[in-house]
């Protein structure tokens, strides 16, 4: 299984505690061709590497990292990849640095307990608003442009997510 962490930003009341914002650190496989692959064609990708090795050599992989099975098993151009996704913070607790903590910490989180160098994100190519927190506040590059791949967006009336297809640019930093 692929590693997914949720950090949350919470604002400690008298009884209850207010969601400020919150993020999440996945692991995924990044095609440098192409795009940062899903939860499910990353995961998918790494079980078939493994499932065509004889009896042997699979059981050397069992309790292989993903970082260990993508260097190892995958062509040079698919590598395993810390990627920020999900990035939201509330309304009332904007322009308070909230999205930038939540960040930094995971960033911190991908090096100190993943044990990754970078940190990826994808963003719509049209949401300038986040584009100028990754690359001008945070330090992020663009390394990648994706046109028409799938995007998720919140539906607030449903409570869900919503695929649409959009320009998206993947960005990087090398984490300190």
């Amino acid at each position: 299984k692929l590693d997914a962490l949720i950090l949350v930003a919470s604002e400690m009341g008298d009884a209850n505690s207010n969601l400020q914002g919150m993020v999440t650190i996945e692991v995924r496989l990044l095609d440098k061709q192409d795009d940062i692959l899903s939860a499910d064609a990353s995961e998918f990708k790494l079980t078939q590497a493994v499932a065509s090795l004889g009896p042997k050599q699979r059981r050397e992989f069992k309790n292989a990292s993903v970082i260990d099975i993508a260097n190892q098993l995958l062509p040079p151009d698919i590598s395993a990849v810390a990627v920020l996704a999900n990035l939201c913070v509330s309304p009332t607790a904007r322009r308070k640095g909230i999205a930038a903590k939540l960040c930094n910490e995971a960033e911190r989180l991908a090096k100190e307990e993943l044990g990754f160098d970078d940190m990826f994100l994808r963003v719509e190519a049209e949401n300038e608003a986040a584009k100028r927190l990754y690359e001008e506040k945070l330090g992020y590059e663009c390394v990648l442009e994706a046109d028409g791949a799938t995007a998720l967006r919140v539906d607030g009336n449903a409570g869900t997510f919503v695929e649409v297809s959009s320009d998206i640019v993947v960005l990087k930093k090398k984490i300190k």
